[in-house]
């Protein structure tokens, strides 16, 4: 299979995506066919000081001379987009469900410095239900890789699995018992259309109530990657890593929405696993976003 390579040398653009995302016809996928191997690069990225700024903002994240571990993801959202929307990917984005991310810092990234961002497809595995699909990222400063991440999504449908499963499996974390709440915080109603300024991710279920109902949703819902920065924080996770020797690894599994105007809360337990958090959206018991944060 003849790969395709998407080369930008600016910040690459979302509109003509997201028209590709909502309109273009898609072929379907066949085990047989697998997956296109589209590959995409922006050369010499920056992270615009503006922007960076409005990120903290939003999510009430303390300012340093560092990006902050999530922000690259940020960043390479429109390199994402372009990818995901190519005339040679089967599925509609609109109806791939984000499930988990793996994001390994080798390095912290200054605020100024100057990166060079890489995605790719990866593996996919077949479920009885649909089929997983991992979409792979990497960082390099001075050619040195110094971030990456495993982003794995999920489609529903008839692909084989249920008779032919696959035998791999994408990561899991392992249950808390008996965590306690640690904090909590109220998620604005207008979080997802400030979000979504800044991460360009306009799916419908994120700023609208009523489009999100099309999709099976009670309410609009808020992006998880900016619930996930702000647990982070709020967790203190992060105190406890040596930057300069220690490389970070976070894991993340989405279970369930986080809806606007809800309470997102954060429980922990410290004695069991220091390095783990979840978050629960008001009086759901069971936890909507699962986190690790550790060093390697």
């Amino acid at each position: 299979m003849t790969a395709i390579q998407l080369n930008f040398d600016t910040k690459p653009g979302i509109a003509s995506a997201m028209l590709k995302a909502v309109l273009m016809p898609r072929k379907g996928f066949t085990q047989d066919q697998g997956l296109p191997d589209i590959q995409g690069s922006w050369i010499n990225a920056q992270a615009e000081p503006r922007a960076l700024q409005n990120y903290l903002d939003v999510l009430g994240l303390n300012q340093t001379d560092y990006l902050p571990i999530l922000y690259p993801h940020v960043l390479a959202g429109g390199l994402h987009m372009n990818m995901l929307t190519n005339k040679s990917f089967p599925f509609g984005l609109l109806g791939a469900v984000h499930l988990k991310n793996r994001i390994t810092q080798y390095n912290r990234i200054k605020n100024t410095q100057i990166m060079d961002i890489h995605s790719e497809m990866g593996d996919f595995r077949l479920l009885p239900k649909g089929l997983e699909f991992d979409f792979s990222t990497r960082v390099m400063v001075e050619g040195k890789k110094v971030w990456e991440e495993v982003s794995t999504y999920f489609m529903a449908g008839k692909f084989g699995g249920k008779e032919n499963p696959s035998n791999q499996a994408s990561f899991e974390l392992s249950s808390l018992d008996n965590a306690e709440e640690v904090t909590k915080w109220l998620v604005p109603k207008n979080r997802g259309k400030k979000y979504a300024k800044i991460s360009g991710d306009y799916n419908p279920i994120h700023i609208s109530a009523t489009l999100a109902k099309l999709f099976g949703l009670k309410r609009d819902i808020a992006h998880g990657f900016g619930i996930v920065a702000e647990g982070i924080q709020a967790s203190g996770v992060l105190g406890n890593i040596d930057y300069t020797n220690q490389a970070i690894q976070l894991d993340v599994v989405f279970k369930g929405p986080v809806f606007l105007e809800s309470q997102a809360m954060l429980k922990q337990n410290k004695q069991q696993d220091p390095a783990r958090f979840d978050i629960y959206c008001s009086d759901n018991p069971k936890p909507s976003i699962c986190c690790s944060v550790s060093s390697v």
